[in-house]
């Protein structure tokens, strides 16, 4: 019996060293994560993913998928990459054409975070033409809709385009590197008409431009640079503030950045649902809490680098301390953002619900655009859903992208990616486009 006590003990040990662990590998593939069986993946979770799931939010694990680089994107990285150059202090690129400017990244770099950091401005998300329709929400602490609203979204890519003429980039004085469009707002109804339109340059000496059109006044108004994270929350009246959008939409040159670590986390980059409502956990009702907020979609473990993003030009005005982005090792993109406030106190959590895929549903697209082919060979990045959280006040805003409230037949404008159509020209990304526009 001493024997046969001491074989098992052995075997124990054995497997104990050879088979994954529940506390150290997390959940595997087709379980679900849950608040009784949380601690068995803790570290695969960040402060707020954590949060979401201790307020009821379920996580059904799937296999890892790798999200490959279109082609085109891989040729010019070959191509281009050798010669990009990055200044002392990581804040300005030089002779950078197309593709990734640093496919390879050493976390012992001191500026292994500026180099991520323009990978993910140059990223294979960051695509020449892209856009949807947005219906956002204010939920709060109940679970009630405060207040809707909704518009398209456009966004053109002026430098380093790959796939629609003029390439690889629009001529403009001075020269720009990508622009995003937000409008004509059709709801809420007192902001019917409001448009507004945001401008990166790429010379390091010439400050981002962002114009707004309001509607009651007819006029085009260039918005002050002093405060950038509370410039869309300002107007809209929403948590969320242009240097959120797409997870980072803050101007490299006013930030620091610094690599803290490379490490696993739970995110969702193949979410597995377009258009539906039972992407969110819970009816709006008012009986759900919070957890009407949270989505409710496919997760997997990726690999992420977790950086550190310090404002650096304007922090005394800024609405965060920092910020700390999980930015995905295949694709640049931060799929998980957090924001810290003054107080260095997290303060608000960003969420976004990615479906990498060549079509989201069977009959895509319900309504084509003119010029539109959607002949996707490749998996192109469609984020169906997103949240930003307020974890102090607890409330947040929604969005869906399109609309799982409506019906397919119902939306102008699904997702599209490298398409030239008329409602997404450079023309149309011009302060004077917006003043025409609003007339």
């Amino acid at each position: 019996m001493h024997h046969v006590a001491q074989r098992l003990y052995l075997l124990t040990i054995v497997l104990a060293l050879y088979l994954p662990s529940r506390a150290l590998g997390g959940m595997q593939p087709g379980e679900t994560l849950t608040q009784k069986n949380m601690a068995q993946a803790a570290e695969l979770l960040t402060p707020v993913t954590q949060w979401m799931v201790e307020r009821g939010m379920p996580m059904p694990i799937i296999a890892t998928k790798k999200v490959a680089w279109p082609q085109a994107y891989q040729e010019a990285t070959a191509k281009y990459a050798g010669q990009v150059k990055l200044a002392a202090d990581g804040k300005e690129l030089y002779d950078y054409v197309a593709g990734c400017p640093f496919p390879t990244v050493d976390i012992n770099d001191p500026l292994a975070g500026f180099r991520v950091m323009w990978n993910h401005a140059q990223g294979p998300h960051n695509l020449d033409s892209m856009g949807t329709d947005l219906l956002g929400e204010l939920i709060n602490h109940r679970g009630e809709v405060e207040r809707t609203y909704e518009a398209p979204w456009r966004q053109l890519l002026w430098t380093g385009r790959l796939y629609v003429d003029p390439r690889p980039a629009i001529m403009h004085a001075p020269p720009i590197r990508r622009t995003n469009l937000f409008g004509p707002y059709l709801l809420p109804n007192e902001l019917k008409g409001l448009a507004v339109l945001d401008i990166r340059y790429l010379d390091s000496a010439t400050a981002d431009d962002t114009y707004a059109y309001f509607p009651e006044t007819r006029r085009v108004r260039r918005l002050s640079m002093n405060d950038r994270g509370s410039t869309l929350g300002s107007l809209l009246g929403t948590d969320y503030d242009i240097d959120s959008f797409l997870g980072f939409n803050g101007n490299i040159r006013y930030w620091q950045f610094r690599l803290l670590a490379e490490k696993e986390v739970f995110a969702v980059v193949h979410g597995g649902k377009y258009g539906d409502q039972s992407a969110w956990c819970a009816p709006r009702d008012g009986s759900h809490g919070i957890l009407a907020a949270l989505p409710c979609v496919s997760w997997e473990k990726r690999r992420v680098w977790v950086i550190e993003a310090i404002p650096n030009s304007y922090q005394d005005l800024y609405s965060y301390s920092k910020r700390v982005l999980y930015i995905d090792q295949d694709f640049f993109f931060p799929v998980i953002s957090e924001l810290y406030n003054q107080r260095g106190e997290l303060w608000k959590g960003l969420v976004h619900c990615v479906f990498y895929t060549t079509k989201p549903y069977t009959e895509y697209p319900t309504t084509p655009l003119d010029g539109a082919k959607y002949n996707y060979t490749e998996e192109q990045p469609f984020i169906p859903n997103w949240v930003l959280l307020d974890l102090q006040q607890v409330h947040a805003t929604v969005v869906d992208a399109p609309s799982g409230r409506k019906k397919p037949t119902a939306w102008q404008t699904e997702w599209y990616f490298n398409e030239a159509v008329s409602t997404n020209t450079p023309t149309l990304h011009s302060p004077q486009a917006l003043q025409q526009g609003g007339r």
